[in-house]
């Protein structure tokens, strides 16, 4: 009997698809020992995952890419788990400048048009998009971390900008834009960083304030799975029916 053929799946991610626990700067300095990724892999076996991603991508990053990944892999499903790098504030500029100038990498409205292009793209590939919102920091661990690497109080700095509240706040118009992108798009969407967000942050962030050590991304992982398990049963739907007509 013939085996039934793998499901395709592209995960087009940031450090967190790649597993990173503490990124100093550029340098990857720890990974977590079990990844979203790896977890999926253990409850998906039938399905073949291919992740391409990149420590400091932006949706604008991912669009330069996306054209080509879609014809080199041809997936059935594209999981794009971006909008933490558009939603980063530029610290070093908002470090050099004593903390006045609070500037995110890419505006809301920047971020909320780029997955909605990104989708439009995996559609029109063939494919089914599943978008995500995004975690946040936790300014109790990410101050202290700064501050140790730039040589001033960067907790102060923060506080001084309406500490972790503004963050949360500000932080929930990039979730609200991922979601409208995905409702727009008639894209799934999971809201994994706001699953996160309900457990205290030393549970789930790592040591340098930004990424999920391994409980987080085993919610990760967890939050992921059901719609996973729809999508790809739609694919295999849609192969029997592509099969049928042939």
């Amino acid at each position: 009997m013939r085996k039934a053929p793998k499901h395709r799946l592209l995960i087009v991610g940031d450090s967190i698809s790649l597993g990173v626990e503490e990124l100093r700067i550029s340098e990857i300095v720890a990974t977590v020992q079990t990844s979203y990724v790896d977890l999926l892999r253990e409850r998906l076996p039938a399905t073949e995952m291919i992740v391409d991603a990149d420590i400091h991508r932006t949706t604008t990053a991912a669009l330069s890419v996306i054209d080509a990944l879609l014809v080199q892999h041809q997936p059935c499903l594209v999981l794009l788990m971006l909008g933490g790098n558009d939603a980063d504030v530029e610290w070093r500029r908002f470090i050099i400048s004593e903390g006045r100038i609070v500037r995110n990498r890419l505006t809301v409205a920047q971020c909320g048009a780029n997955l909605q292009l990104l989708a439009s793209k995996v559609i029109a590939a063939g494919a089914f998009p599943i978008l995500t919102d995004m975690p946040n920091h936790d300014l109790a661990r990410r101050g202290p971390y700064l501050s140790k690497l730039s040589g001033k109080d960067v907790s102060a700095l923060i506080a001084g900008n309406g500490g972790q509240q503004r963050s949360d706040i500000g932080l929930l118009a990039y979730h609200d834009a991922a979601a409208e992108a995905a409702k727009t798009t008639n894209s799934a969407f999971v809201a994994y960083g706001a699953a996160l967000h309900r457990f205290p942050a030393a549970e789930v962030i790592g040591t340098d304030g930004v990424h999920p050590n391994f409980k987080g991304h085993q919610i990760i992982a967890r939050e992921l799975l059901p719609t996973l398990e729809v999508a790809l049963k739609r694919c295999a739907e849609h192969h029997v029916s592509a099969a049928q007509t042939r």
